[in-house]
């Protein structure tokens, strides 16, 4: 059915090219060429419509690629699964629990349910296939009832002709026309004469009024229709149109063909007619004016509408037309030459072999067997094929590997490829192996061989095999061939000495990461592990080999997500996973603990290393689940290609992916920013890192700089040297073309340097120095790229050995580079397609909005509530079913709520106030929709209104939304269940702090960008501690509408779940310290977040704009006041209380000229410094106030325990009339 679909819309389309060609050139089809030659023409389009089969020749020119399969979400069914406590049941023997009781211990989180949902799903095409068919039988039933109803009026008010003469003249006529006479009633239900029925037709007369003249013409119109067979032409007409109901321009066609057969059939009746007659004819149609024309099947009409008698009268009046038939010829060998050189690709045709890892199915030729181990090794060796396809790796043991680039292919011939498996080579061996199966031969590989890739490398792990050969086969077997690269060793002939046959490696998908981590302690309890024991239990040691007693996993626990990347249904994930293994030890040796081991209590040990886990999460589609893409183990943070990607772990999840799908984007890190070791200010050689930079300010550019040692103005893409040598590097679009900005600069005498990407102005001024790049853009623009470096002569080194001059000569180094990775053009990181596009996807640096709206439509959504004046109603998970909308694929405009609503409401105007609905991510990012609106508020660290458009046939985004709620079931809430809500902060209502005795506070969390995992930790059911009353408290309210709550007690571990009316306690256990055992308990974790929630509340109410009566420096003044002084405001004990404040500020009034002049700040802005001197309430605070420049304070009038610290910021007069306060941080 898929073959028969494609076929007909290509037969659809290029049918429907033509008739538009026709219709377009009617005017000049009507001048020149005959009706007649119109019908054959619509006969000879019908009937290449009536054929949708594939004619197209072999490797046509034209490869349309047919479209993706499709499946559509019909439901769900609960199915139970096989629980995997089946792993856990030796254990559970010895320990005298369930199986289940030991996977929550080996696990360590709560395990998901042994029932999962068993999705179901109908392919697209045979929803499309059957729509196809009830469309053309409603079609095939209106025609077919419309000609039945109209037999039915015909039967119903004929009569027979009583008028002698009229048989007569109907007999005449048809003898003189060469056709049989039909018989001829009177049907008073029709307005104009017509003729019905293809086998027995009849020629019907409204009445029987007609004089002589007008009856001769009127039979001789009707009786031509018979002669020309125009009732098959008109059916051959009405399949073609049945068979392409859903296409309009065959509708057109129609109706343009039902107007050329009545021309037709005009000229024919007046054929040989002298001019008096033609005009009489023509005054007989004049009197069958109809209102309208309804076509039947099988049936013509001799009258017609005003404008279609005007041409047919035109037509019978007119002169003698060329007859075209070449015309038609023409026209039809047209189409079928577009129908051969269309073709749609070949779905069945051979699948790329590439992104994927093999394994060695079958040895198939050895030319000599080298040892002992080489089957075994072979059965364990996997080979990578990159989805780029110009490199692959094959990893033999631990200690062999290739890492192999594209070398090309060859057409394989008898003298390049049998012969090099002749073994001639090998004669000299003493075990020459030769072909391992009987029917197979270098003949017959390359005879069925499809398609060669061939790969090079020029260190070879074992000396020898330098050259690597991919076969792929007709029938799409994969072979590798291993030799010798042509030439490349001159004491052996090029030749293959070993041929395996491939199997794709099976990469599992799990239902849950908990899943995975089963898995995995089941495969380390069957290996072995090293460790090091003592001598006699004395110092001296040595490592032994052991088989494993038990695995505990310590660590499984989601680190971050990327949604705009893999495909739709999928979103990449990053997971840390630790696990420590106990030894058998039978002989109860003393353990060694080496290096970052550690040995716990009960003799686990444990080797601190994280495992790194790449993981494409399939979140909706026919298969979910977790797909392992990639791991990775360290002990020192996550690196990838030579980089560190220390927190930035999108970034990493963005690079890995354009690896392993091979996509053509940039990457965000690069570990060579320049070629090779720089020295630094320290004399030290070093590698630079670079990070990519893209839209920062402009569209079409993006370029790389280093990881560390530069900082960027905020909003511009000026980035300055934070070791303040005034080493600098600018980006500026210029509105005008590069040859005016090259002439603007060569009319100051400078010179330019043509370089590959534009043009370049290299000024030295004693030992400064700085070089301006020209760099054309679209829309007649350009790029100017501005470095800047200045040497002093120093020798001078600071006490680390540091020296100025040596850090510049540095920096000149990377400047230069930062240049010459600066490119104009614009980055997609959606789907890899050509710059220069147009695409509403920021790249992940830029921002996180369209990453979270990629994380919402593809399974990073993690809750969905409904809610009325600000508290939940209803809650329910939403990826219990596909989303009725994607996120990412609506437009957005951002909106300004106080340009409409300056009292600051939280509703847009035309939101329905209070219904609304709440999307909540995994990375604790919110959207929430309002009733009866398009507004949506997007809430991930700032907050911000979008207007969406493109969602579909819904009325606003809210009832699109609401649709997507209405399809999940609700959920009733459960310890486990608030856990998880209460460890998003974008599924936390409220966080409360209790003191006892004292009044509560509570804040939203939302913006705080900080949140505890609550559900990382285990907990153990207890019964109602007695020491709980009179003890600070936090409580933690989770959105799910059922008003539960957990609290936490000051100095305890102790959790209490409320839900109702009724309450339970838990004990948590884990690790709750900040600092390495520093004693801190589960409360103290929930402190910090209720005072950073508290914090953050009080900077965005407390601290306001600034009235435009005050002068800049007085506004300054405010701002800090109130921007500092919010840490004295906040609750005792909190981590930012300070109880002494002083707040100076100093006006940088060179900072502000420089920063104006290099356009990074506008007039209205001011740069000032901020010197705080505060006392903090303890130990905490003062730790969480501690930066790059906080120290002991000097003032004499200060506390004694006084601190300070400097912060550079800005005041800036907007808009509205009112002064805007930004700190930037330790620095400029």
């Amino acid at each position: 059915m898929e073959t028969f679909l494609l076929n007909l819309l290509k037969t659809s389309l290029l049918g429907s090219l033509a008739i538009l060609a026709m219709l377009v050139l009617k005017p000049l089809w009507r001048e020149r060429y005959r009706a007649k030659t119109r019908c054959w023409l619509w006969l000879a389009l019908a009937v290449f419509l009536l054929l949708p089969v594939d004619f197209s020749v072999k490797n046509a020119p034209v490869q349309a690629a047919p479209p993706k399969d499709y499946t559509l979400f019909v439901g769900t069914d609960k199915t139970a699964i096989q629980s995997t406590d089946n792993l856990f049941g030796d254990m559970a023997e010895k320990s005298g629990q369930s199986p289940a009781q030991v996977r929550d211990t080996i696990i360590q989180r709560p395990v998901t349910n042994p029932e999962q949902k068993t999705t179901r799903y109908i392919p697209v095409t045979t929803i499309l296939f059957y729509g196809y068919l009830a469309g053309a039988a409603a079609f095939l039933l209106y025609q077919g009832v419309s000609y039945a109803l109209f037999r039915r009026t015909v039967r119903r008010w004929k009569r027979d002709v009583a008028r002698a003469d009229y048989a007569a003249m109907l007999s005449d006529t048809a003898r003189d026309l060469g056709v049989s006479a039909p018989e001829m009633i009177v049907c008073e239900a029709i307005s104009t004469p017509a003729v019905t029925g293809l086998l027995r037709p009849r020629l019907l007369l409204p009445h029987e009024r007609y004089d002589v003249q007008e009856l001769r013409y009127i039979l001789r119109h009707e009786l031509c229709h018979l002669k020309r067979r125009d009732m098959l032409l008109k059916l051959v007409l009405l399949a073609a149109n049945a068979m392409h109901w859903f296409n309009p321009v065959v509708y057109l066609m129609l109706r343009q063909a039902d107007e050329d057969i009545e021309l037709a059939c005009d000229s024919a009746a007046t054929d040989g007619l002298e001019l008096p007659e033609r005009a009489a004819y023509s005054r007989t149609l004049l009197a069958a004016v109809q209102s309208s024309v309804r076509a039947l099947p099988a049936t013509t009409c001799f009258g017609g509408t005003v404008e279609r008698l005007k041409r047919r009268i035109t037509n019978v009046l007119g002169a003698q037309k060329k007859r075209g038939l070449g015309v038609v010829a023409l026209v039809l060998a047209l189409t079928l030459t577009a129908g051969c050189a269309v073709s749609w690709g070949n779905k069945n045709e051979l699948s790329d072999p590439f992104g994927k890892s093999y394994t060695i199915a079958d040895i198939v030729y050895i030319g000599v067997e080298p040892d002992d181990t080489f089957r075994e090794n072979a059965a364990n060796a996997e080979l990578l094929l990159r989805s780029d396809a110009q490199s692959i790796t094959l990893t033999w043991t631990d200690h062999y590997k290739w890492d192999c680039t594209a070398a090309g292919s060859f057409e394989m011939t008898e003298e390049n490829f049998d012969r090099y498996f002749d073994g001639s080579a090998f004669e000299a061996a003493d075990n020459p192996a030769g072909w391992q199966e009987s029917d197979m031969s270098a003949a017959k590989l390359r005879r069925e061989n499809a398609n060669t890739w061939c790969f090079t490398t020029s260190s070879p792990p074992d000396g020898l095999t330098d050259y690597l050969c991919l076969l792929q086969q007709k029938d799409g077997t994969l072979y590798l061939a291993m030799g010798y690269y042509p030439d490349s060793k001159q004491t052996a002939p090029h030749c293959f000495h070993t041929l395996f046959r491939l199997a794709e490696k099976a990469v599992p998908i799990y239902a849950s990461m908990d899943d995975y981590a089963a898995a995995c302690v089941e495969d380390l309890k069957k290996g072995t592990m090293t460790y090091s024991v003592s001598e006699n239990n004395e110092y001296a040691s040595r490592s032994i080999e052991d088989t494993v007693a038990d695995v505990r996993v310590t660590q499984l626990e989601f680190a971050d997500s990327l949604g705009n990347l893999s495909p739709d249904g999928t979103v990449l994930e990053l997971w840390y996973f630790q696990y420590e293994m106990k030894p058998t030890n039978e002989a109860g040796m003393q353990i060694d603990v080496i290096g970052g081991q550690e040995l716990t209590d009960d003799g686990y040990l444990n080797e601190h290393w994280t495992h790194y886990l790449t993981v494409l999460h399939y979140t909706y589609g026919e298969k979910t689940g977790y797909q392992i893409i990639g791991t990775s183990m360290s002990n020192d943070g996550l690196w990838y290609n030579g980089c560190s990607y220390g927190v930035d772990l999108k970034y990493y999840l963005h690079d890995f992916y354009v690896d392993y799908a091979g996509l053509d984007l940039p990457k965000m890190y690069i570990p060579n920013l320049v070629d090779g070791l720089v020295e630094d200010g320290y004399g030290h050689g070093n590698s630079v890192e670079g990070r990519l930079v893209s839209d920062s300010t402009y569209n079409f550019c993006y370029y790389y700089v280093p990881i560390t040692g530069w900082a960027c103005s905020p909003g511009t893409d000026y980035w300055y040297s934070r070791y303040d040598t005034g080493s600098y590097f600018s980006v500026k679009k210029l509105e005008r073309g590069i040859n005016d900005a090259k002439a603007e600069w060569e009319s100051t005498g400078a010179k330019a340097e043509k370089t590959d990407t534009g043009w370049r102005y290299v000024t030295h001024e004693g030992m400064s120095n700085t070089i301006v790049t020209l760099f054309d853009a679209p829309d007649n623009t350009c790029y100017e790229v501005e470095i800047h470096w200045s040497f002093d002569g120093s020798t001078a080194e600071n006490e680390w050995g540091w020296n100025r001059d040596r850090a510049v000569e540095e920096e000149a180094v990377i400047l230069q580079a930062m240049v010459n990775s600066f490119r104009t053009s614009k980055i997609l990181f959606t789907d890899g397609s050509s710059n220069g596009s147009e695409s509403s996807d920021p790249a992940p640096d830029d921002t996180a909005f369209q990453t979270d709206l990629q994380l919402a439509s593809n399974g990073g959504a993690s809750w969905l509530s409904l809610n009325t004046d600000g508290m939940a109603v209803g809650g329910h998970d939403p990826k219990d079913a596909a989303p009725t909308v994607l996120l990412d694929t609506c437009d957005y405009k951002e909106y300004d709520p106080s340009e409409s609503s300056p009292s600051g409401s939280a509703v847009p105007p035309g939101g329905g106030n209070p219904l609304a609905l709440c999307l909540s991510l995994s990375n604790s990012a919110r959207f929430t929709f309002y009733e009866g609106s398009d507004f949506m508020l997007y809430q991930h660290g700032d907050t911000r209104y979008y207007k969406v458009s493109s969602y579909g046939d819904y009325a606003t985004i809210f009832d699109a939304m609401l649709a997507w709620y209405n399809k999940t079931p609700d959920k009733e809430a459960t310890f486990e269940s608030d856990l998880v809500l209460a460890s998003n902060a974008a599924t936390v209502d409220i966080l409360a702090f209790c003191p006892a005795g004292g009044e509560s506070g509570s804040h939203a969390p939302l913006l705080t960008g900080y949140s505890v995992a609550l559900d990382s930790y285990e907990y153990k059911p207890i019964d109602k501690p007695k020491n709980l009353d009179g003890l600070d408290s936090v409580e933690l309210w989770p959105h799910n509408a059922q008003a539960t709550c957990l609290i936490f007690y000051k100095g305890t571990n102790t959790v209490k779940y409320v839900s109702g009316k009724s309450e339970r306690y838990y004990r948590a256990v884990g690790d709750f310290s900040i600092v390495d055992n520093d004693g801190r308990t589960l409360y103290d974790l929930m402190r910090v977040w209720y005072d950073t929630a508290e914090y953050s509340d009080m900077l965005t109410s407390d601290v306001r704009a600034q009235s435009k009566s005050f002068s800049w420096q007085e506004a300054a003044q405010n701002w800090a006041n109130a921007y500092y002084g919010t840490q004295k405001e906040v609750t005792s004990g909190s981590i930012y209380k300070f109880t002494w404040l002083n707040v100076t500020v100093n006006p940088a009034e060179e900072t502000t000229q420089a920063k104006r002049k290099a356009g990074e700040i506008d007039d209205n802005t001011y740069c000032f410094a901020v010197r705080v001197e505060f006392t903090a309430e303890s130990a905490n605070a003062l730790q969480s106030a501690m930066a790059g420049n906080t120290v002991k304070c000097e003032n004499p009038a200060a506390p004694k325990d006084a601190y300070e610290f400097y912060r550079c910021c800005t005041i800036q007069l907007r808009d509205d009339g009112r002064w805007y306060g930004t700190e930037l941080g330790t620095g400029w």
